[in-house]
């Protein structure tokens, strides 16, 4: 991904650059963009709280991860690691929300499963060998369900 320009992206697509800067703000964006747009479809089939959910959005970046492999080794400003911490966020909030029948959760839970789960999610893609779709989501809910009864249990 470093090594493809703008420039590159609208000869091949035939646009001009201005073009892609009024609709973008890099080539960092547009992936965020590719990746919110597919997603919405994903969302769209599922609540935010369904297991299913987890299972069909993990289903979809190992289908692509040949494209989120290359994205997510990008580190920095505006970089896709970014983009789906904060993707992921709202989707822990709520699902915590649900296993805790409550309206609030307390954010540090929410900021230790967001980062476990997208640096879960890395590793795994990043991983040549990883794991069926499946068997990656099996293991998450497992862990994530004991840390938060876990910690649900120590704050009654």
């Amino acid at each position: 991904m470093k090594k493809i320009t703008v420039a590159q992206i609208c000869e091949k697509y035939g646009m001009s650059r201005k073009s892609f800067y009024y609709h973008f703000k890099d080539k960092y964006d547009l992936v965020a963009w590719i990746f919110d747009t597919e997603c919405v479809a994903i969302i769209k089939e599922h609540s935010f709280t369904s297991e299913q959910f987890f299972s069909t959005f993990c289903g979809y970046l190992y289908e692509n991860r040949s494209f989120y492999r290359k994205v997510l080794k990008i580190q920095g400003q505006n970089s896709f690691s970014e983009h789906l911490e904060e993707f992921i966020y709202p989707l822990i909030q709520n699902r915590l929300k649900v296993m805790f029948g409550q309206d609030k959760v307390p954010s540090i839970c929410v900021d230790l499963l967001t980062d476990g789960f997208v640096g879960s999610i890395k590793r795994w893609l990043l991983n040549k060998d990883c794991l069926p779709p499946e068997e990656f989501v099996s293991i998450l809910e497992t862990l994530t369900e004991k840390i938060a009864l876990s910690y649900s249990q120590d704050e009654i």
